[in-house]
């Protein structure tokens, strides 16, 4: 019976942090200036360099969405799997970018950015 409350206890606890807000998983890189983030002048550039370039997130690309726009953009932030691909271990076939390591400083730039609620500015 203590093993079942046990079991339960965890198991709840567990379903009422998959509800929470997603932070940011580490910490701002040395070096990195992110206190102004803006899609514009900061994220777009990321987006372009690590997902929508030639052969992935772009028309007729491999990768499942064209990346270019921000409204395509927003809307898999909205759903939660834009974070997910980049919080997966390296190791993960599923995780994104695939062939290559993001820049930590943009990395943590792009989840600020989510965090922020991904302005259009």
């Amino acid at each position: 019976m203590r093993l079942l409350f046990t079991g339960l206890l965890l198991l709840s606890s567990l379903w009422s942090c998959t509800k929470d807000k997603q932070t940011i998983l580490f910490v701002r890189p040395a070096g990195c200036d992110s206190s102004l983030v803006s899609y514009s002048r900061q994220i777009r550039p990321i987006i372009l360099n690590n997902c929508a370039f030639s052969g992935c997130h772009v028309a007729g690309g491999e990768g499942a969405y064209d990346y270019r726009t921000y409204g395509v953009l927003a809307d898999r932030i909205r759903s939660g799997r834009l974070l997910q691909r980049l919080r997966l271990d390296p190791e993960d076939p599923m995780k994104m970018p695939e062939d290559f390591e993001m820049n930590p400083c943009d990395r943590y730039t792009l989840e600020l950015w989510i965090q922020q609620g991904f302005p259009d500015n």
